[in-house]
């Protein structure tokens, strides 16, 4: 399991205001995702989306595991929470609670 940042999603109440403000403090640009309703951010380490339209008011950073099925049996043990994983075109992710209450991501790469 490395844990190394893979990924992150940047939540986008308005998606024009959420663009703006991001390609003007960083210089990223915001294009059109593989699905309607979501942005991929180009220029950004980690590469990063933004769901339009999304209410929370905090980033989600997904870690990278070798493999998320024994991950998440380790958050378990360690009194985290995990919700069900979700299959995307580049593997698998799941969205996870510390023993705190602190939310995170977990993400598996796809075997290509």
């Amino acid at each position: 399991m490395s844990g190394d940042i893979v990924f992150f999603d940047l939540p986008g109440k308005n998606a024009e205001k959420t663009a703006h403000f991001w390609e003007t403090l960083f210089g990223w640009k915001f294009k059109e995702g593989n699905f309607s309703g979501y942005s991929m951010i180009e220029g950004s380490s980690p590469m990063g989306g933004s769901a339009h339209g999304d209410e929370a008011d905090f980033l989600t950073v997904y870690f990278s595991v070798d493999s998320l099925d024994s991950a998440l049996e380790k958050v378990r043990e360690l009194g985290g929470k995990v919700e069900e994983p979700v299959k995307i075109p580049a593997g698998r992710f799941a969205n996870c609670a510390d023993d705190q209450g602190v939310r995170f991501s977990l993400f598996e790469a796809g075997q290509h």
